[in-house]
């Protein structure tokens, strides 16, 4: 039903892991049950009350009480860990009530969602209506366009010393207008921009950089008819225009076993981000899948790291393409066998970025799976790999302690993603197993 390596590649960072370890034990959940489709119980904890803890079999969805923002909490896991270790410790019973509400509340949206997309595709389409809502959102994408080509002058001509380079009140004054704007790419974009000189000791010569490829996808846009259909479909995914997911499902699929390596978390204004990249063993192609959802509610990732999965997917139109879609979401996933190694070494991850970028200049983020173990440089972190070459790491104390335990100074499969600037580590190997060093995004 459920191994404890699942479970492992369930947990969102070592801590986690660890605390789910120590709770899996039987005098700590006065209450244990399961049925087909759930497993469920109630843990003590420092609250008054006990947590209701309960995880979906099959898409591993978890639900508890308890106030943590960790998906899966600790209590989770450790139900999970119950489960895998001897599943007649949870005796087959009739769900609670609190079990059958939060199912029930599943089906709901679920059929929901079903019968909108299903209306959504019925009868014929008004196309003058359809016109003129693209006519209103283009005008006002163009307004933001306005609002941001005169900040970015105005930041220009002032200087990155200047209050308005560093306040991230400004930024996010900016992005706010530019999600008025119905333009949510350039929003995002510009809040990273405002992070940055509280992440960077040399921000100033990545925000020119940044602001450079800012400049050119807003005159690129510009000349958006005349562009080709590739070209012309990235551009207006990074300002925010969205996509025929349809039309994408459509589109030439690609079969392959996907390994699936690195799952981060990011939260903006409340809205959960869920970008899961897979790796195919035989095209050797990087596959991002994003989902989303509004807090308190947890986007839906059918597939845990460290499983991989026979299926298809359809890739987004643009230049490069990296994101995609699974033709089957349902697709059962089994335990990787082995950990993929592309035999990529730093050196040629940087060669195939720098083929990327010649591509598409608005990539911000490469995807790797290669053989290194921790070090330092002038007294920071970095990567070093087999050959001897090495990257700066945006590494955090606990993600430094945990790696150099596992690689004991020999080198480990990491995944991860290199920004351009650093190495960003998301999960490493340890012998078979496949952990996630971190699931919220920096």
């Amino acid at each position: 039903m459920i191994t404890t390596d699942q479970v492992t590649a369930l947990a969102p960072d070592a801590k986690s892991f660890k605390a789910g370890k120590a709770l899996a034990t039987v005098m700590q959940w006065p209450l244990l049950g399961r049925d087909a489709q759930t497993l469920w119980g109630e843990v003590l904890g420092s609250g008054k009350n006990p947590y209701q803890t309960q995880v979906i079999l099959g898409g591993f969805a978890t639900k508890c009480s308890c106030p943590s923002r960790k998906f899966p909490c600790k209590h989770a896991l450790a139900l999970m860990f119950l489960a895998a270790d001897d599943l007649s410790r949870l005796p087959e019973a009739e769900p609670p009530d609190w079990v059958k509400a939060w199912r029930a509340s599943r089906t709901e949206r679920a059929e929901k969602a079903s019968a909108k997309k299903k209306a959504s595709k019925k009868g014929p389409k008004d196309g003058v209506a359809a016109a003129k809502r693209v006519a209103r959102r283009e005008a006002r994408v163009e307004e933001g366009l306005d609002i941001l080509e005169t900040y970015l002058l105005d930041l220009i001509r002032d200087g990155l010393t200047q209050e308005r380079a560093t306040d991230p009140a400004s930024w996010e004054a900016l992005g706010k207008r530019l999600v008025d704007c119905q333009a949510p790419g350039l929003a995002g974009y510009v809040r990273r921009l405002g992070e940055l000189p509280h992440q960077e000791t040399d921000w100033e010569h990545r925000m020119v950089h940044e602001l450079g490829a800012l400049h050119l996808l807003i005159e690129t846009y510009r000349k958006r008819t005349k562009l080709s259909p590739d070209l012309r479909a990235e551009v207006e995914q990074q300002v925010g225009w969205p996509v025929d997911q349809d039309a994408v499902r459509a589109s030439a699929p690609v079969t392959d076993t996907w390994f699936v390596a690195q799952r981060t978390l990011r939260e903006v204004e409340r809205l959960l981000t869920s970008s899961t990249w897979l790796y195919g063993r035989e095209t050797g192609r990087w596959a991002l899948l994003l989902n989303f959802a509004a807090l308190p509610a947890r986007p839906m990732d059918p597939w845990p790291i460290g499983s991989e999965v026979r299926t298809s997917l359809t890739f987004f139109p643009g230049l490069a393409p990296d994101r995609a879609l699974a033709v089957d979401a349902q697709s059962a996933t089994t335990l990787a066998a082995s950990i993929p190694d592309p035999g990529e070494s730093i050196e040629g991850m940087l060669e195939r970025a720098s083929r990327t970028l010649a591509i598409n200049p608005w990539r911000t983020r490469h995807p790797f799976l290669l053989a290194g173990h921790p070090a330092e440089h002038a007294g920071k972190p970095v990567i070093l790999d087999g050959s001897g070459h090495a990257l700066p790491w945006k590494a955090r104390g606990e993600d430094t302690t945990f790696l150099r335990s596992v690689c004991g100074g020999r080198p480990v499969m990491l995944a991860g993603e290199w920004d351009g600037y650093h190495l960003h580590l998301h999960a490493a190997a340890d012998g078979l197993s496949w952990f996630s060093l971190r699931t919220h995004a920096a």
